[in-house]
């Protein structure tokens, strides 16, 4: 561990905006050859679920990404002495600590003296935070609360994560005490920051081997097999988890550090089991999409259907800003949106560019499904323009989206017929866009086919997640 020490006193030097300040090293407990981490997550609105956390699961998906071991997770609410006391705690047991939220201009806003407190130190206001306060935040009165942004302990360092894209460093840092890197809360700060942050420190590490076997089967049906497996295959780690899926009905993970181990024990595990449970599904279907779509057309059995569609993709996608699919968690809606990626891939080569979709909410509209199309947006790289239902007028669309000259629909001629489809036609008459039903001569059977052998995710009411 000892380089590894090196190179972050080294990083943190670097980045440190106090030429005074003696750089710190990161303290390594002997954990062996993975490190491990504790999160603790502040913030009165995530313990009342107000807000719901993010930032833990981000960083865990990360972290294990990266071969560090994530021991705890803590979700504590506002207050100095019980965060000083859990960063202290936190800081002794584990290689690495991370914590999000509390850190702001406002009065519960009191992570920085938390861990002040922790580590017996004062706060005082950082020069090279003054100056992003008044500079970059655009707050040129002091003091004012925003300053409290720049009230740090003062044996604290300074640590920019630069921006991968531009080059640039953040325009705001995490704080390091010790072996403890303290973030804000907002997402998209902590995101992009906390992902620089693993590439610096944890590039040189080792990660964990993992593989996935759905079964479609419940967990008591093989659950013999599975405890028998896991005695006979001492240096690997398995995980067997319900969930509430079209595609399954349990999924069992495999993990090792040696990739051999781990492909030994799916292959006991999967003779075992019967081998019509086994569920051939994939996770990421938007991943290599064209590809996936070219291997379905040379399926013996592929429905003709499916290549005069996406032929139909193909020509619409030609000029793709003009091109606006009506997503409403359908099937239907999904499949659009997927030929489309794939039909784009197929014309652009290597480029990137956003889908464009439309969809309709009303008071009444579910959060999960919100959250379904975010996932939708966030896989397909699609960007959303949202309406309420009582809106419904093209005209009112293209008069903001110019560039709109084609709506395309799911509406198929037998049996998934609504009201919205109904009058977004209608209303299409008198507008500059046209309205095409590309899956319209599809049958339940089409639909059914194409979704389950591609593994496409799908809005289902009443599951309690969402397909990923």
């Amino acid at each position: 561990m000892t380089h590894l020490c090196r190179r972050a006193a080294c990083i943190l030097s670097k980045y440190n905006g106090s030429s005074g300040m003696d750089a710190m090293l990161v303290r390594h407990k002997n954990s062996g050859e993975h490190p491990t981490a504790g999160i603790i997550v502040v913030g009165d609105e995530i313990v009342k679920a107000q807000v719901k956390d993010t930032n833990s699961s981000y960083a865990c998906s990360l972290l294990y990404k990266y071969g560090v071991k994530v021991q705890k997770i803590s979700v504590i609410r506002d207050d100095i002495e019980n965060i000083a006391k859990e960063i202290k705690d936190f800081s002794q047991k584990f290689n690495y600590v991370f914590t999000t939220g509390g850190i702001g201009p406002t009065h519960d806003d009191v992570t920085y003296e938390a861990a002040a407190l922790a580590f017996h130190d004062t706060l005082h206001y950082h020069p090279t935070l003054m100056d992003i306060v008044k500079n970059r935040f655009g707050c040129k009165n002091f003091p004012s609360p925003s300053y409290k942004m720049a009230y740090v302990p003062t044996k604290s360092v300074l640590k920019f994560g630069i921006n991968e894209r531009t080059g640039q460093a953040f325009p705001y840092p995490c704080i390091v005490m010790e072996n403890v890197f303290i973030f804000p809360g907002s997402p998209r700060f902590f995101e992009s920051n906390f992902q620089a942050l693993c590439k610096e420190f944890f590039a040189g590490y080792r990660g964990f081997t993992t593989t996935e076997v759905y079964v479609n089967a419940s967990e008591e049906s093989f659950a013999n097999i599975l405890t028998a497996v896991v005695r006979e295959c001492p240096n690997v780690s398995f995980g067997s988890y319900p969930e509430q899926s079209r595609y399954y009905k349990a999924r069992v993970t495999i993990e090792s550090e040696n990739e051999k181990d781990v492909e030994i024990a799916k292959k006991m595990f999967c003779e075992r089991v019967p081998s019509d449970v086994l569920v051939n599904y994939d996770r990421a279907p938007h991943t290599d999409c064209l590809a996936k779509y070219e291997k379905l057309l040379q399926r013996p059995q592929t429905r003709a259907i499916y290549k005069s569609s996406f032929e139909k993709f193909v020509n619409y996608y030609q000029n793709p800003d003009e091109v606006w699919i009506y997503l409403d968690g359908s099937d239907e809606s999904i499949i659009m949106v997927h030929l489309a990626r794939v039909a784009y891939n197929k014309l652009k080569q290597g480029s990137k560019s956003k889908l464009h979709a439309i969809y309709f909410k009303s008071d009444h509209f579910e959060p999960v499904m919100n959250e379904f199309f975010r996932d939708i947006s966030y896989r397909y790289d699609v960007e959303l323009c949202s309406l309420r239902c009582d809106e419904i007028d093209v005209r009112r669309l293209t008069a903001s989206r110019s560039e709109l000259k084609t709506l395309l629909l799911g509406k198929r001629s037998n049996g998934n017929e609504n009201e919205i489809y109904e009058n977004l036609t209608r209303v299409s008459n008198d507008a500059p866009v046209q309205i095409n039903c590309p899956l319209i001569d599809w049958t339940d059977d089409d639909v059914a086919s194409f979704v389950a052998f591609l593994s496409l995710p799908y809005y289902a009411t009443g599951e309690t997640q969402l397909a990923r």
